[in-house]
């Protein structure tokens, strides 16, 4: 059993050490057929933040040995180790989408397409716990890791302050904002998708003023509203689209990369590739909490 022992720990090595090198490759191979429509037009878009909370792919987790005794008290012992999210049978909705944002980031990474964010955008991240957008663990991973986002319209007007200022919280600052606008698009999208849409209207409209290509979300059920009126004004009029990644993905013919190649990038620490959470999601904020 020794000699197994060592090859498999030169096997576990040699993934470490060459095999994000070889997924990498086979990322760039995936967006070849998209060069060519990249190069005809300009590709900025606006990136909901559902994308980004989406595209954690690798959460930390506990992976428990058994109990030991320690003198008469048994311990429970394990260690913490990266774990996908998905596993490689899942057929959700959200994992298909998940499958072409190794191509999207790539061509981010190269240039070739433009991520952006916006004031807004930001302002519901800092309202809502980092660990969303970036991982909540320090083993996690995300395939928009190190891609810098251009914010279309500066930075969020919230302000902050102890509570002892009175200050309110930054959703009432947003929607506030958002009242006193007298845009009539705005006030167009409003009407149609409802208020309680109207961030995501305000969105919408943000990526149109700003000539985007498109509005990328993982919203699924505000993907279905848009298109179901898409024969009315002004959403026939838009040139900006509001897409899904896979939408995306399959217009620039994208190939999908399974995310759980991605085990050992930039890993340091303990991978288990051949784990998943049993229900295909990330887990709460709460199951970090140390009990």
């Amino acid at each position: 059993m020794r000699w197994r022992d060592k090859w498999s720990n030169t096997v576990e090595g040699w993934r470490y050490c060459y095999l994000p090198g070889l997924v990498d490759l086979l990322v760039a191979a995936s967006t070849a057929p998209a060069k060519g429509r990249l190069r005809m037009e300009n590709m900025a878009m606006l990136v909901d933040n559902s994308v980004l909370g989406h595209s954690i792919t690798h959460e930390t987790g506990w992976i428990s040995t058994g109990i030991t005794k320690w003198g008469e008290v048994d311990v429970p012992t394990g260690y913490r180790a990266r774990v996908c999210v998905h596993g490689p049978d899942c057929e959700t909705e959200i994992y298909k989408n998940v499958t072409f944002m190794p191509g999207i980031a790539h061509l981010a990474r190269t240039g070739q397409l433009e991520l952006c964010t916006s004031a807004e955008l930001r302002s519901e991240q800092f309202r809502q716990p980092t660990g969303r957008f970036r991982g909540y663990g320090s083993f996690d991973y995300g395939l928009f890791r190190n891609i810098q986002f251009r914010s279309v319209d500066g930075i969020p007007s919230d302000s902050f302050g102890p509570k002892w200022m009175g200050l309110p919280n930054i959703k009432t600052q947003q929607q506030d904002r958002l009242a006193r606008s007298d845009d009539p698009l705005f006030a167009e999208l409003v009407r149609h998708l409802g208020p309680k849409n109207n961030v995501d209207a305000w969105h919408l409209r943000t990526a149109e003023r700003h000539g985007l290509f498109c509005f990328l979300t993982m919203d699924f059920r505000l993907r279905r509203l848009v298109k179901s009126k898409a024969h009315l004004e002004p959403f026939r009029s838009l040139r900006t689209r509001v897409m899904t990644p896979a939408e995306l993905g399959r217009l620039l013919g994208l190939v999908p990369v399974a995310p759980s190649l991605f085990s050992y990038h930039d890993a340091r620490s303990v991978v288990r590739a051949d784990l998943h959470w049993p229900t295909n999601t990330r887990r709460p904020k709460s199951s970090y909490r140390v009990r």
